[in-house]
């Protein structure tokens, strides 16, 4: 009775419903075949064509319920299918082992994803899902099996299951599935962003929790939090109704800012951003109500293909972003390769601290046809709409020296070639180091603008790895030293004569609001579901009470005195 679980809230919202429990189909089959290989080879063939038929209606389905973006996601599922590689992996498994087609398409598939998951990068990670998904409906496909068709839950269904797939989360049926939590997952994971574009509430990476539950219990989700309620009592299904209630009350008054500018109590006008991706993204950004992109991350460009983009595929991306934001800003940053991402077609070497290695700007100063590359086509973009680029991981004046020269190169070869762009298209710098931090406005002296990346200013300054689990508890970028070095990148670049926005996750921290906009920023840049809800704080705000607040707490001594004051201050409002 009132059993409590916490997870990662994936998804906003709040549900109450019944348990549906989704459990993989268990195939028993054979390691070794007792038919011909060629036999295998065709039911292998014919697996990957019902595998194959069912993504396309699935993608098809997805087109008309979210729109091309996600749609494309099952292209891309679609690719991997027939991806030649794989196919002869699995081939020469049943040829050289005698393996079943199911045997060795399971194999295969296990490899291939437990190398995806083994690696440090949380996009490929999160892929390593997606990978087991096609296996699963291929695997299937050969053994004849029917997919179980969440599209046809019984009402107020709540699915509880070890993990969904992009081809599962696409089916669900809305009039009938109300939430969904899962044992294993990430904010990150298709499944995830599919949950936020149709609005449904997730809790994800809640651990063990299958073989302790049955259907049809009752069972609250509150994704606000993070928490599964099973078996909840009166008192906490009549809470969990009004905060049910109080939350989509508060959704209906946050479309209502969609197109309305984010200004304080006093009159403080203040930019609002979102964070993308890739140009699918956009769309989400100008749903909620965003005037403009404060973080293009073009890495994702990169790790989406199998060598580097060519100038002309970079140009596309670039400018199909451009036109879609019209005269809205776009900042767009050059490729952050290293530390805790990678390219599979670019060996890089192993190091001791990657996050401190070589990576990001020193990758492109040292292999300048990436940096030429990736210059010439946001300049040709840029006649499109209105482009800034930035720069990442800068910590030495002479690495923003070099790259203007290269940048000036670029500018000299596209007009010599004839080819239009904004000749005044500016060039900044995303701020992550304390070197930065501490002599701001000498930086700010050599670059249009800033752009404060908190993940890595808060790693930097307090010497933490964000991604060591055992250490996770020091990463608090509401530490008074974090918060003096924002202080500093704000102060720094104004008297340097220029703006700030952060793209960071901090921009996008509710309690966090109050903070950053009593200490000058210029803009909040986040992702686009944030984008409301950081408005709606900013108009209840008063710029003089906010730079008193941000006094007091820059005396305070601990994360913990900050964030009580900060919460007493918001509880205020």
């Amino acid at each position: 009775m009132n059993r409590v679980i916490n997870g990662i809230a994936a998804s906003p919202g709040v549900a109450i419903g019944k348990i549906f429990i989704y459990r993989d189909i268990k195939l028993n089959y054979a390691e070794k075949s007792l038919i011909s290989k060629e036999k295998e080879i065709e039911r292998l063939i014919l697996g990957r064509e019902i595998a194959k038929k069912q993504l396309e209606e699935i993608r098809d389905n997805t087109l008309l319920k979210m729109g091309k973006d996600k749609a494309a996601i099952f292209d891309g599922h679609i690719t991997l299918l027939e991806d030649e590689d794989l196919f002869t992996e699995i081939n020469d498994k049943i040829n050289s082992e005698n393996n079943t087609a199911e045997y060795a398409l399971n194999e295969a598939i296990e490899e291939y994803a437990s190398m995806l998951a083994n690696l440090e990068d949380t996009y490929f990670k999160e892929r390593a899902g997606d990978l087991r998904d096609i296996g699963k409906r291929w695997l299937y496909g050969v053994a004849n099996v029917n997919v179980i068709d969440l599209s046809k839950l019984p009402p107020e269904s709540i699915i509880v299951a070890k993990e969904l797939n992009p081809s599962d989360t696409a089916q669900l049926n809305l009039e009938n599935v109300l939430a969904f939590v899962t044992e294993m997952g990430g904010k990150t994971a298709h499944s995830s962003i599919m949950a936020r574009s149709l609005e449904l509430p997730a809790v994800v990476g809640v651990g063990e929790l299958l073989d302790s539950i049955t259907s049809e219990e009752n069972i609250i989700v509150d994704a606000l939090n993070g928490k599964v309620i099973i078996n909840p009592d009166k008192e906490n299904l009549k809470i969990y109704t009004e905060k049910r209630n109080a939350y989509l009350r508060e959704k209906e008054e946050l479309k209502e800012l969609k197109d309305k500018e984010a200004i304080s109590k006093d009159g403080v006008k203040i930019d609002i951003w979102g964070n993308i991706g890739s140009p699918k993204d956009v769309k989400g950004v100008l749903s909620n109500g965003g005037f403009g992109i404060g973080l293009y991350r073009t890495e994702f460009l990169f790790m989406d293909k199998e060598s580097f983009p060519t100038e002309d595929e970079q140009f596309e991306a670039y400018k199909e972003v451009a036109i879609a934001m019209g005269t809205h800003p776009v900042t767009i940053r050059t490729m952050d390769i290293g530390g805790d991402k990678s390219l599979p077609y670019m060996e890089l070497p192993k190091e001791e601290n990657p996050f401190l290695g070589w990576r990001a700007i020193r990758i492109c100063l040292d292999r300048t046809e990436i940096l030429k590359t990736q210059f010439r086509a946001l300049l040709r973009a840029s006649k499109y709409g209105n482009i800034k680029i930035m720069l990442p991981m800068i910590m030495d004046v002479n690495e923003i020296r070099k790259s203007k020269e290269i940048f000036e190169e670029c500018k000299k070869e596209l007009r010599e070639e004839g080819v239009e762009f904004n000749e005044t298209v500016m060039l900044g710098i995303m701020v992550e180091t304390p070197a930065v931090a501490f002599r701001a406005k000498y930086f700010a002296k050599e670059c249009d603008f800033f752009s404060i990346g908190t993940n890595d200013l808060t790693q930097y300054t307090l010497a933490v790895d964000r991604g060591n689990e055992k250490i996770a508890n020091l990463y608090d970028s509401y530490n008074p030293a974090v918060l003096q070095a924002i202080k500093l990148l704000i102060d720094g670049a104004h008297e340097g004569g220029i703006k700030i926005s952060m793209c960071g996750e901090f921009a996008g921290d509710e309690n966090a609001v109050a903070l950053l906009f009593g200490m000058g920023l210029d803009a909040f840049s986040m992702s686009g579901i944030s984008i409301p809800r950081i408005k709606k704080i900013l108009k209840n705000l008063d710029s003089k009470k906010c730079q008193k607040l941000v006094e007091e707490v820059l005396e305070f001594s601990t994360a913990d005195e900050v964030k009580e004051k900060v919460k007493n201050f918001m509880n205020n409002l």
